[in-house]
């Protein structure tokens, strides 16, 4: 999907990603792929996330957040492709299972894409008891600074966890971060599994965040793209950004 829209004319385009054609070709379970393609909505809710955290970043580094955290990171290329990172010097910590970072690492080298100072790939095992100070102590090898203003970006990821996951991680971003730190994630309103913008919120602040915006990726494309969202349920896809 990224590499889609990076191949849009340049006044349609949210976001030029030019590394999203190197993983489009991996092997991947294609009949859920599809799934997800085929839900209302997904597609645009992607293209709107995608430009909405690239902002986020913008605007973080140039509030002087200098270390960047993405947790489930990916195939994420936010540390090769927005300049803002690379002109402020900041430092990107990538957080992924292993087998996930040295996959990314044999596509990029593959490709003759060097890894830059700046990006760093932290392994963790998020089902792992001790995954907190385990997580630590894998950032702080590669150089993070411990109670440090951070920019944690989370997306994807939250539709995979249960509510206490999700307390638990942001508890643990709460706890290494400094005050006006900050987050952004994305979700999908499920009331079965208490993920909504009221419930979001409030375990945001519980865990150590002082203010929540939550929006719907509806408001945001109507926003970016000048139009009415093409589906009725645009609005049960969220973005938010919580402040330490």
């Amino acid at each position: 999907m990224r590499a889609a829209e990076s191949e849009l004319p340049p006044d349609e385009r949210l976001f030029v990603d030019p590394f999203a054609r190197l993983f489009a070709s991996e092997p991947e379970p294609h009949e859920l792929a599809d799934q997800f393609a085929a839900v209302p909505f997904f597609r645009e809710q992607v293209r709107v996330r995608t430009r909405f955290i690239d902002e986020f970043v913008r605007q973080g580094v140039a509030d002087g957040l200098r270390q960047i955290v993405i947790l489930g990171a990916g195939f994420d290329c936010r540390a090769l492709r927005l300049a803002e990172i690379a002109a402020t010097g900041s430092k990107v910590y990538e957080v992924d299972f292993r087998e996930q970072l040295e996959r990314k690492r044999a596509v990029l080298a593959a490709a003759s894409v060097a890894i830059p100072e700046r990006l760093r790939f932290v392994a963790c095992d998020f089902n792992a008891a001790d995954f907190e100070s385990s997580l630590v102590s894998g950032l702080v090898a590669e150089g993070f600074s411990v109670g440090g203003l951070t920019l944690f970006l989370w997306e994807g990821v939250i539709t995979y966890l249960t509510p206490s996951e999700i307390d638990r991680t942001l508890y643990w971003m709460a706890a290494v971060s400094a005050p006006r730190s900050r987050v952004v994630f994305n979700y999908t309103i499920n009331h079965l599994a208490g993920n909504v913008p009221e419930a979001m919120s409030a375990r945001a602040k519980a865990a150590g965040f002082t203010s929540v915006d939550d929006r719907s990726a509806g408001s945001v494309y109507r926003e970016y793209v000048k139009a009415e969202p093409p589906s009725d349920v645009a609005d049960l896809f969220r973005l938010a950004v919580a402040i330490r």
